[in-house]
């Protein structure tokens, strides 16, 4: 094969997905892309960089400034990049007065044709998004992207330039790999929007759990989480399937030897417990159609590399688009359900109303 000198998607086709199999390294390359097409428009429109070049010149950026010098579509990009800091929505905007002091990032500067991303803005931009990303990794990622051999030659292909200190571009070559791949800035909102689902969806569980370790601890084993769910799925007595299957369960849990089943406080007791059981199994349930979606493009199952996800969403091929944002929808609805019902209990009321039933226990013994 001849030596080629460019990166190719033809011929660095497994060296790119690799580099892409790297969370850290994947991101810093693509909002890379995001600022420079998506934002500026490969500086290819010129009004649209005038407008942005009038905006960063300003000493102090008012509300009155971004209507005047940006646009709608601009300005909704630096809110969602999180490069104006103190913005959520446009929605958000609306509701500010004329005065209001917008704060951003440090500038993306344009020099020579050239668009240089500064660190304190790249690093916010992504770990604003992702938090798991750590200065550390950060710069180990960066280190590793200037410059990576070749699997079909001995060139080194950089991925990015640093311009200067601690300023970075993306390499020329990888930008149109990506662009003809299709639309990676509505990827990125896809996978962060089911990130977000997932905090979201992570603490509500949490919570959850918490809750029934104020019954006790035992009950949030994975052993008996399994037995648990083994009983809700055949339609059993979870704590009579318990007592059947689980060796040395605390005596409290044995229904035989409560002897007033209808006494008020293990009506209450049992049924707090009970109907926590059953959220946490089906929380569990929507943690493994969560993952489903996430293994579209992450993890060991993984069903597309994240150039083939980037395809993929962009032209919604296999309705795959369609697929996650309905599926999301579906259990969005069904986690706000969870999430009322669970927001009637508090942890206090839970402490006391077992105290209540050991003390129960203890009379009636």
């Amino acid at each position: 094969m001849e030596q080629h000198k460019q990166l190719s998607i033809e011929v660095d086709k497994n060296l790119i997905n690799k580099v892409f199999e790297n969370v850290e390294m994947r991101y810093i390359l693509l909002y890379l892309y995001i600022v420079r097409n998506d934002m500026l428009k490969n500086l290819s429109d010129e009004s649209w960089l005038n407008s942005f070049k009038r905006l960063m010149n300003l000493d102090e950026i008012l509300k009155s400034d971004l209507e005047l010098y940006s646009n709608k579509e601009l300005t909704e990009i630096l809110i969602d990049l999180r490069i104006i800091k103190n913005l959520r929505s446009l929605k958000e905007l609306e509701k500010k007065e004329d005065d209001f002091l917008i704060k951003i990032l440090e500038p993306i500067r344009i020099e020579e044709n050239k668009i240089i991303v500064p660190e304190n803005t790249l690093f916010p931009i992504i770990s604003k998004k992702f938090t798991f990303l750590t200065k550390r990794n950060f710069h180990y990622a960066i280190s590793r992207l200037k410059g990576i051999m070749c699997e079909n030659s001995d060139v080194i292909h950089p991925f990015l330039f640093e311009f200067g200190k601690e300023n970075y571009l993306l390499a020329d070559d990888l930008y149109e790999i990506l662009d003809d791949l299709g639309n990676p800035y509505q990827t990125i909102k896809v996978e962060t929007t089911v990130s977000e689902f997932y905090t979201r969806f992570k603490e509500l569980l949490e919570k959850v759990s918490s809750f029934i370790e104020l019954y006790d601890p035992l009950l949030n084993k994975k052993s008996h989480i399994r037995i648990i769910k083994k009983a809700i799925d055949n339609n059993k007595v979870i704590l009579e399937y318990m007592q059947e299957n689980v060796k040395k369960l605390p005596a409290k849990f044995d229904l035989e030897e409560v002897t007033d089943k209808e006494n008020e406080i293990f009506k209450k007791w049992h049924l707090i417990l009970i109907n926590l059981l059953k959220k946490r199994n089906r929380l569990n349930e929507i943690d493994e159609e969560l993952s489903k979606i996430k293994n579209y493009y992450s993890g060991k199952r993984k069903k597309y590399t994240y150039l083939e996800f980037i395809t993929k969403i962009s032209y919604n091929e296999d309705n795959i688009l369609n697929q996650i944002k309905d599926k999301l929808i579906e259990l969005r609805e069904e986690l706000v359900n969870i999430k009322k019902e669970v927001s009637k209990f508090e942890k206090n009321e839970i402490k006391l109303l077992n105290l209540d039933y050991e003390r129960y226990r203890i009379i009636n013994e």
